[in-house]
């Protein structure tokens, strides 16, 4: 593609596909060559208009900001990607006592040490948990794929690595942030909100559709997933963001990374087995995770990306180096249409004909969500032809959980975790000995890609749980 790219028509395919996606919020970078624009949309919160200088929680996408401070200790000489994790982050280890030796920050960044996802401490747990507090419950998780098989995703990876980036350096992470990364960059809008962090009173807020209206809710990702999330990251800064890493991946060691650092984090380190749709769009068997970037193709070129979501939010980054073209979108929304149209996006940058990839993604979604929501109703059914079975009354709990509390009065039953306090619910029997989780969070409320959260009574010991695992009494 030559010439200017019609930033009008991209402008206008963005606002279509936010209004779809039921985004309250948005904002868009969108590079090529030495061509840039950034597009906002909507509110970032009640009465205040989106701008290219708004800041927006990125979650996910954190990754790649994560990997970038620790390649550049790397770089530096500070750190070193082979070195046993827990030689500076003993609280971090696992079950299996020679892979707690054996695992480096290499296998933290390459999300190969196939931790599985289950559990509060990946996602859920009491935000004002210490992050050590918070990794000591990997030693009690199982894993979902042999150590250094597979790909295998984790955000306690990235917490981790953020955690040892802190003790090599002897700086706080977002700190490390700023002096590594956003001040080189001139990137004046951007941070990493740890402990401590600075004001949001100017940051999009995150939405969810409530009763038909988009709804303003608490971010249930907080300070101890810094590393996995927690990066704030503005419109114009996610330009120079995006010009950093395609001018790096060109040849450039104009920046804070040398230009072999971050084609390191490009290379294909794990492979993907069987990625879906969101992963590589084209399904190509070559799809494999980077350090914080997934590299898979589009169109015969090669594609960077990554995604990022929570309650709330959905984000989207997608490079087609060879193009020099790259796209961050980031929505107040819930919707998975957001990473599809991403890709849409950098399509019309690099001069191929656009695909409908917000619907190709959002039948994705849903195909998944179906295949959960089946094997979780088979695992949990219900029966609603049988009196409801109560559980006994007390604490319950197990080492990855932590505690539970259930009480019983009359024909209600509540549960109160308390490491996870998000996910205090009343239980709503549904028969038999099966009941359904009613959150009191107003971020837990149900949308239509969740899981169902289910309850079972195993026996006056215990209860089983489609979450929390098997809980058993501790009284």
């Amino acid at each position: 593609m030559s010439g200017v790219p019609d930033f009008a028509r991209i402008g206008n395919e963005l606002s279509r596909g936010l209004v779809a996606a039921g985004a309250f919020g948005g904002s868009v970078a969108l590079v090529l060559r030495e061509h840039g624009a950034v597009f906002t949309h909507g509110e970032a919160q009640a009465g205040l208009a989106v701008t290219p200088a708004t800041p927006f929680h990125i979650c996910s996408c954190s990754k790649t900001f994560t990997a970038a401070v620790f390649s550049r200790l790397v770089q530096d000489g500070a750190a070193a990607w082979d070195r046993p994790i827990h030689e500076v982050v003993p609280e971090f280890g696992f079950d299996d006592p020679w892979t707690t030796r054996h695992c480096t920050f290499r296998d933290l960044a390459t999300q190969r040490t196939g931790l599985t996802r289950d559990g509060i401490a990946e996602w859920g747990i009491r935000q004002d948990l210490p992050k050590e507090t918070r990794l000591a419950r990997a030693r009690h998780m199982d894993f979902s794929a042999p150590f250094r098989d597979r790909f295998s995703y984790s955000n306690l990876g990235y917490i981790a690595l953020s955690l040892a980036a802190e003790r090599l350096a002897g700086r706080p992470y977002p700190t490390l942030v700023q002096d590594l990364i956003c001040t080189p960059l001139a990137m004046s809008d951007s941070f990493s909100a740890g402990f401590g962090a600075a004001s949001l009173a100017h940051a999009a807020m995150p939405h969810l559709p409530i009763a038909g209206r988009p709804t303003r809710v608490r971010d249930l990702t907080g300070p101890n997933s810094e590393g996995s999330a927690r990066m704030y990251l503005s419109g114009r800064d996610a330009g120079r963001w995006l010009r950093f890493l395609l001018a790096a991946l060109a040849g450039s060691d104009a920046g804070p990374l040398s230009s072999a650092t971050v084609r390191a984090m490009a290379a294909a380190h794990t492979i993907v087995r069987d990625p879906d749709i969101r992963m590589a769009p084209q399904r190509d068997a070559g799809c494999a995770y980077g350090m914080g970037l997934f590299a898979t193709m589009l169109h015969g070129r090669p594609l960077l990306r990554h995604g990022g979501g929570g309650r709330g939010w959905r984000h989207a980054m997608a490079l087609a180096p060879t193009a020099q073209a790259g796209v961050m979108l980031m929505a107040s929304a819930e919707s998975p249409a957001v990473d599809g149209l991403a890709l849409q996006l950098l399509e019309m940058l690099i001069g191929e004909a656009p695909r409908d990839w917000g619907g190709l993604f959002s039948c994705a979604a849903d195909a998944a969500a179906v295949a959960e929501r089946h094997a979780i109703e088979a695992r949990f059914p219900a029966d609603a032809g049988t009196p409801a079975s109560f559980p006994v009354a007390g604490r319950y709990g197990n080492p990855v959980t932590g505690e539970a509390s259930i009480d019983v009065n009359g024909s209600q039953v509540r549960i109160v975790p308390a490491d996870a306090p998000d996910f205090t619910a009343t239980l709503r029997p549904l028969g038999g000995g099966t009941f359904a989780f009613d959150f009191d969070e107003p971020a837990l409320a149900p949308q239509p890609l969740d899981p169902p959260f289910r309850l079972r009574v195993s026996d006056t010991a215990a209860v089983d749980t489609s979450y929390f695992g098997r809980l058993g009494s501790l009284t």
